[in-house]
């Protein structure tokens, strides 16, 4: 297949699509451009729930999709990390569509994270391409969960693309002491631009035997060139230490897929019943907080609801093609750190409902009314 040729601001991206594919590029990306002099470009999901908004079933879709092409032993745990932040909630998706699968199998789910928990054990590796390089992932807090880790004899790693597979090996070299067991892993990624001679580069530095699981592949190659940025005014850093994020929904392991809680499900529906049942509902979810938006969007989807879904985040996406509109935002977990949601504008013609895991603070409350939407905290979920 011939090289697509895309122009960004930044660069001249060329990408080549993997006639195999069970699902086509553009059923499940666009091309943007990235505010970061590491990496110009951005594959901008439709289907991930993030910059874009997204519809649950279809999420869902891709979920049950891959997690039925994972291989597992089934004398041993398995153990799933997810990646911070744009995959976190794709990995969840896939862990819990794959768990609901195999509920006799001993399984642990942990995602990386930007927010170190107090008093847990660390293992730190990079991303070295990313605007935010340095990632942390927790031992399980539970020492069941650590010892099962420790037995595990496959390990999932689930991000939402894969382009060198730089990640993936830094984590497994910092993994690899604490699960000496590990004799299979699959990367399972929404799309792989590695190509074979990256791929194969990877399994024999991983030197473990390895599956490769996506819904498309592709390869890319990429030209920068120079190109002024025009930004509006950031927010003033908004800091507050004493705000926590939630330990147990996946930073620090779980066993087992999220159940919403009846009294947070009673609580949306006594919010919506103010509102004509046919108008459209837009669920935002904050950072790494992105699971439980989701199981709340797909929840009242099913309910036959019309329903989108997406998050802020910190990566800084150029105006440009898929990304039509940018709001500035601050750090809703109070670290200081820029935020940003895509292709989100204010819009008196739908309900907007912000999910938030920490209590609610004045970023969160300037976000809601910068969106014209109602909040909802889960902290104590």
């Amino acid at each position: 297949m011939n090289w697509q040729i895309i122009e960004l601001p930044n660069g001249t991206l060329e990408v080549r699509e993997d006639p195999a594919n069970t699902y086509s590029l553009a059923s499940l990306c666009h091309f943007g451009a990235r505010n970061n002099p590491k990496r110009g470009f951005l594959f901008v999901s439709t289907v991930l729930g993030k910059h874009l908004p997204a519809q649950p079933t279809k999420m869902l879709a891709i979920h049950q999709h891959l997690a039925t092409k994972v291989h597992a032993r089934d004398d041993a745990p398995t153990l799933f990390i997810g990646m911070a932040e744009t995959g976190i909630g794709f990995s969840y998706g896939v862990y819990e569509a794959w768990a609901k699968n195999h509920a006799d199998r001993e399984a642990i789910f942990i995602h990386s994270t930007r927010y170190p928990l107090h008093n847990l054990p660390v293992l730190d590796f990079e991303e070295s391409h990313c605007h935010a390089p340095n990632q942390t992932l927790h031992l399980p807090a539970a020492p069941a969960h650590l010892e099962q880790m420790r037995r595990a004899k496959t390990l999932v790693l689930i991000d939402d693309e894969v382009s060198t597979g730089k990640t993936f090996l830094n984590l497994w070299r910092a993994l690899r002491p604490q699960c000496p067991h590990i004799e299979q892993i699959n990367i399972v990624t929404l799309t792989d631009f590695m190509g074979t001679v990256a791929r194969d580069a990877l399994d024999k530095t991983l030197d473990v035997p390895t599956s490769h699981i996506s819904a498309a592949r592709a390869e890319w190659r990429f030209t920068p060139k120079t190109c002024s940025v025009m930004q509006g005014p950031a927010p003033l850093p908004y800091r507050d230490p004493a705000l926590k994020p939630l330990a147990h929904l996946g930073r620090a392991g779980i066993d087992r897929p999220l159940v919403l809680p009846k009294r947070l499900l009673d609580e949306v529906e006594q919010r919506l019943a103010i509102h004509p049942r046919e108008k459209s509902l837009r669920i935002i979810g904050t950072g790494e907080f992105m699971h439980v938006p989701y199981l709340l969007a797909l929840h009242l989807e099913h309910e036959g609801r019309q329903v989108s879904l997406q998050s802020s985040t910190r990566s800084p996406i150029l105006e440009f093609g898929p990304i039509q509109h940018t709001q500035r935002l601050d750090d809703p977990y109070g670290q200081g750190d820029p935020y940003f949601i895509y292709n989100a504008p204010a819009d008196d013609q739908q309900i907007t409902l912000i999910l938030h895991e920490t209590e609610l603070n004045p970023a969160i409350s300037r976000f809601a009314h910068a969106l014209g939407a109602n909040t909802l905290s889960c902290a104590q979920l």
